[in-house]
């Protein structure tokens, strides 16, 4: 073994030098071949501000607009449903993938863990700049019928391999149907040691009864002002939460109201 291949085969994702740049989700596939596909499935949600079971109204509530915008898709390649019976065994949920044209290996969908959980194995792993987790969720808005996805925490930072994404069929002896190019899941980067570090506290643990009560106060008065003159103006809808400013127009920090 020569010395610049020692070195090569030391080397590593995140040590001094080879760091994921701030900001940035790396992702490896396993073969050249899988780029495309990784391009394919794996999408920033900024931008698809849509939702198609929405109606107009609610495109008025900007948390929703930027919830919709948060985080990163991942869809399935193919067409497959599945069964679960109740029972915790993995020949307990039946999984039945529709192909088609396609490629059989471009991702794997089976039954794995057992407990009415449908498991998607990617040919790619993400990998993170230090200290930043990698969280597993839905879609912001989208729903599956009787199909959750659940929500891991990984060190993407620290992983050098893939994981898998797991949606639990919530109801026994229904026929779950997900189409291909549909969103499976979502990632959601966040520093590691953050939310663990909150705690909840009452405000009178904090604040004077003074300003507990300008809160409340300021808190009905929007309330009044939502359900009168609110509902006078175009579509029913005030905006001061989407310009920014509270019952004092005072203005909100750092506001933000499009990705």
């Amino acid at each position: 073994m020569t010395q610049d291949t020692k070195m090569d085969s030391e080397s590593r994702t995140n040590d001094e030098n080879n760091l994921v740049p701030e900001n940035t989700i790396a992702i490896f596939t396993e073969h050249p071949e899988f780029d495309e596909v990784a391009r394919e499935i794996v999408r920033p949600l900024k931008g698809e501000v849509k939702r198609d079971w929405f109606i107009k109204h609610a495109y008025f509530c900007l948390p929703l607009v930027i919830g919709n915008q948060y985080g990163f898709s991942v869809k399935s390649c193919y067409d497959f449903e599945a069964t679960w019976n109740g029972g915790d065994a993995p020949s307990d949920t039946t999984v039945t993938v529709h192909y088609g044209s396609e490629s059989k290996n471009k991702q794997f969908i089976s039954s794995h863990f057992g407990m009415g959980i449908v498991t998607l194995q990617n040919r790619f792993h993400f990998r993170t700049p230090p200290g930043i987790n990698l969280i597993t969720m839905n879609a912001p808005n989208h729903f599956i019928p009787n199909l959750q996805n659940m929500t891991g925490v990984i060190e993407t930072d620290n992983l050098r391999r893939d994981f898998t994404f797991n949606l639990k069929i919530t109801s026994p002896n229904v026929t779950v149907r997900v189409k291909k190019g549909e969103f499976i899941g979502a990632i959601l980067p966040i520093p590691r040691f953050t939310v663990e570090n909150y705690e909840l506290k009452m405000a009178d643990e904090i604040f004077p009864t003074k300003l507990i009560q300008s809160e409340n106060e300021a808190g009905q008065r929007f309330g009044v002002e939502r359900s009168t003159v609110d509902t006078k103006k175009p579509h029913g809808n005030g905006r001061r939460y989407f310009n920014g400013i509270d019952i004092d127009d005072n203005k909100f920090y750092k506001h933000q109201k499009r990705l």
